[in-house]
């Protein structure tokens, strides 16, 4: 297989201009995505992830599979003849709640001051075939700090899917259902989203993680994680070495995948960063044993970079990271697994 992640510095609700500049990394580097199977984004790609508020994402949510970054989706997996998971801001429901049900919590959308709604939504991903339909669809299980301000947990928990990777000749958006069937690749595919990671909550719990633990059980062989994942390291640090990757992002990552290294089945493994800075809510940095440093320094917040693409499992403890980005890079990651 070849796969591809899209790693860039999407600013905070410039929808468009995020839009426009993902298009331009991917068009630096065409050459390279021939023959493409997956090209997997970071979690809220063009909308930006720190978000302090529901006030502040209300206006870049988007309806289920039908928003901007769905149609960006589309028309990716159509011009590149792949399979393309995107992270995005889920609008589920809106609907003014009867008037006994009000609460002032609730946001007010209308256009009279006593309009108001009751919003469900999601930090989901969404997956679209080369013929651009949703093969895959998958909500946040396990929420951070800055999504708790505004989405809801899945309430399907994790989820499997079957995906199927024809033959690249046969990957038209114009090719029959027959064409397709024949000669394709089906793994089961498990997405998740950053903070799925780690136990709920951060509440210690003994290994195998929850996502781990689900992965193992449905004999997933390729693990997408879309992800914002925060680095502490200074912006001095993020800038005076962009190509270098976050060693110590690697290394807690890896350590998360442990129960899937040690495993006899071989999973490949997609993570999907984001890098760059946003400013907004800092939010705690609950692994740090200085208590000033687990407050936050409130300078906003910076992202690991660090997208890899690799193997796990399948015996001996094997980790084969076949690719990996620098801290500060934007760029697309191919790897042939």
């Amino acid at each position: 297989m070849k796969i591809a992640t899209l790693q860039f510095s999407p600013q905070l609700g410039l929808v468009d201009e995020n839009i426009a500049r993902a298009d331009s990394i991917l068009s630096s580097c065409s050459s390279s995505l021939h023959d493409l199977d997956l090209l997997v984004l970071p979690e809220l790609a063009f909308t930006g992830y720190n978000h302090p508020s529901l006030q502040s994402i209300t206006p870049y949510l988007e309806p289920t599979a039908a928003g901007p970054s769905t149609r960006w989706a589309i028309r990716t997996a159509r011009r590149l003849g792949c399979l393309v998971t995107v992270g995005y801001p889920e609008l589920f429901s809106s609907t003014p709640p009867p008037p006994s049900k009000l609460k002032p919590t609730m946001l007010n959308l209308g256009p009279e001051p006593e309009t108001y709604y009751s919003l469900t939504a999601y930090n989901s991903t969404v997956t679209l075939n080369p013929r651009g339909e949703v093969v895959a669809h998958y909500r946040k299980t396990h929420l951070y700090y800055t999504d708790e301000v505004w989405a809801q947990e899945s309430p399907d928990g994790f989820t499997t899917t079957a995906l199927n990777f024809p033959p690249k000749e046969r990957t038209s958006a114009h090719a029959d259902a027959e064409s397709l069937r024949a000669g394709v690749v089906t793994h089961t595919t498990t997405q998740a989203i950053c903070m799925d990671l780690n136990p709920r909550h951060f509440v210690p719990c003994p290994p195998p993680s929850a996502l781990c633990k689900h992965v193992l059980a449905t004999e997933t062989t390729l693990l997408a994680l879309s992800t914002a994942w925060l680095t502490h390291l200074p912006s001095s640090a993020l800038l005076s070495q962009p190509a270098e990757f976050d060693m110590d992002t690697l290394a807690y990552w890896c350590n998360a995948l442990e129960p899937l290294i040690d495993g006899d089945r071989e999973v490949i493994c997609v993570f999907a960063n984001r890098c760059g800075e946003e400013a907004g809510r800092v939010v705690p940095n609950v692994l740090a044993e200085d208590e000033e440093e687990r407050d936050g320094d409130g300078a906003g917040v910076r992202y690991a970079g660090s997208s890899w693409i690799g193997k796990v499992g399948g015996g001996r403890g094997k980790l084969v990271v076949g690719g990996i980005l620098g801290r500060s890079e934007e760029a697309v990651l191919v790897v042939e697994v």
